[in-house]
């Protein structure tokens, strides 16, 4: 079974002439955030450290789905006064553009380089986008637009060879909310759609941004190269609808559509009645301590952690409200059908000493998972968060954070690089081999499986977390 990663890469690597069905934003809110330091979050589930998001292995092409109206066709409504745009060509109101960050651009490049830098790592260990060198973020890098008040920021930043552009979503002081790298070569053979990099033609100096879930355009903050921002608050661009750029007489000249494309969830939907069927659990008679295939002794298994579940459910619910806050763009209905977290849901698995926590949450109505990490007593520290729900079968899907113990199964030993065969900790179907959390070191590994007898009864490959915060 693949883990969300390999999918997101698998995707965006495909070199067909096919469009790239994933969005980046897709795959910043699937792909996992990160954490170490600071929080890279929604635009999911990003991956690293601060959040490295896989986003950025889709490049923004020429290749795009566009369109240019007429010469002569409705125009604007602009205000005489202040030149903001009231009304688009249909006469629908606009909502005003971010203002322009007062940061300075150094700044910018100060309180994001740590993001930049581990983004970068996770490119060099996975080579998820080789049109991207690895340039680290300096002073050569441009910031070609700045969106946001105080420190909350969305900031872009344009390569010294014009090769990659950046996008930096600060939450607060040196906070990273998401982060990813878009290639700007155009004819790139990674096809992505039309507007992923927040880019318009030549020509356009007004643009208009339809965002699901509003009823009227933004207008976005134009920078320089072409690079908009529609700000902060509406960073996602897995929710942009339709971006329509105008001249500088108020014609549209520009139009990308998000295109109707079918999804794994529309072919195939996941009847309603699905419930997570997790194994039966076994209570081992012969409790493994030494390594069946070497003799060796066994690393234990992580502590269960001391907080109570309500403790649990109280400060997961805190990044839980983050992670909707940010992420709104398309996802499984039933991931926000179950409601934010509160003591009803069950805490299923919990590992962790002190305020160092990972948590594997289950809703009520048994179809979602909320994985929870934070290093912290709140979410000012660092933390990370998904959710997904239930597949047709029964199961979560593969996850690098925790996995689903498989049937028939008593005890896990996962074959860690560092400690080496550890003893995984089993609760309520689901086990875990360490404080998971930030994604930094992704390892394949293997997970071997032993009935109550200590007979091996399971072996598979897996994709872990294998450097605990």
């Amino acid at each position: 079974m693949t883990t969300d990663i390999e999918r997101l890469l698998a995707a965006a690597a495909d070199d067909s002439e096919q469009p790239l069905t994933t969005g980046v934003d897709d795959l910043l809110v699937r792909a996992r955030r990160s954490v170490r330091k600071t929080r890279i979050a929604t635009i999911s589930t990003a991956v690293l450290t601060t959040g490295v998001i896989i986003a950025g292995v889709a490049t923004w092409s020429a290749n795009r789905n566009e369109t240019t109206g007429p010469a002569d066709g409705p125009r604007l409504t602009l205000d005489p006064a202040t030149g903001r745009v009231i009304k688009d060509e249909a006469g629908a109101q606009v909502q005003a553009p971010p203002p322009v960050s007062q940061l300075s651009d150094a700044d910018l490049r100060v309180q994001c380089k740590q993001a930049d830098k581990e983004y970068v790592d996770f490119l060099r260990e996975h080579g998820a986008n080789p049109l991207d060198k690895g340039q680290p973020l300096d002073a050569r890098w441009k910031v070609v637009v700045k969106a946001g008040t105080g420190n909350r920021v969305q900031a872009m930043f344009l390569s010294p060879d014009q090769s990659i552009v950046s996008t930096c979503t600060l939450m607060s002081v040196g906070q990273a909310q998401s982060y990813g790298r878009v290639s700007t070569k155009a004819g790139a053979s990674i096809k992505a759609s039309g507007g992923v990099a927040n880019r318009v033609p030549d020509g356009v100096r007004e643009v208009l941004v339809d965002v699901d879930g509003q009823t009227g355009p933004r207008q976005a903050l134009l920078g320089e190269n072409g690079f908009y921002s529609v700000g902060f608050d509406a960073s996602t661009s897995g929710r942009v609808r339709q971006v329509r750029g105008y001249d500088e007489q108020g014609r549209k000249v520009f139009e990308y559509t998000r295109p109707s494309l079918p999804t794994a969830a529309t072919e195939r939907p996941v009847p309603d009645s699905v419930t997570v069927k997790t194994a039966e659990p076994i209570t081992p008679n012969v409790v493994l301590t030494k390594d069946p295939l070497t003799g060796k002794a066994l690393a234990p298994p992580p502590p269960v952690s001391p907080l109570t579940d309500e403790q649990i459910t109280t400060r997961c619910r805190q990044v839980d409200d983050i992670y909707f806050n940010g992420s709104s763009g398309a996802q499984d209905p039933r991931i926000k059908a179950a409601g934010p977290v509160t003591k009803e849901w069950q805490v299923a698995l919990k590992t962790g000493i002190g305020n160092k926590l990972t948590a594997v949450l289950i809703s009520p109505d048994k179809k979602v998972y909320a994985w929870c990490h934070m290093l912290a007593s709140t979410a000012k520290g660092a933390y990370d968060y998904t959710r997904s729900a239930v597949q047709a079968n029964g199961k979560f899907a593969d996850d690098f954070s925790f996995g689903m113990v498989p049937d028939g199964v008593a005890q896990i030993v996962v074959d860690l690089p560092k400690q080496g065969p550890t003893r995984a900790l089993i609760s309520n179907g689901y086990y875990i081999w360490g404080l998971t959390g930030g994604n930094s070191d992704i390892k394949n590994v293997r997970v071997r499986g032993y009935d109550a007898q200590g007979k091996q009864v399971y072996t598979a490959k897996k994709d872990v977390d294998a450097d605990f915060d």
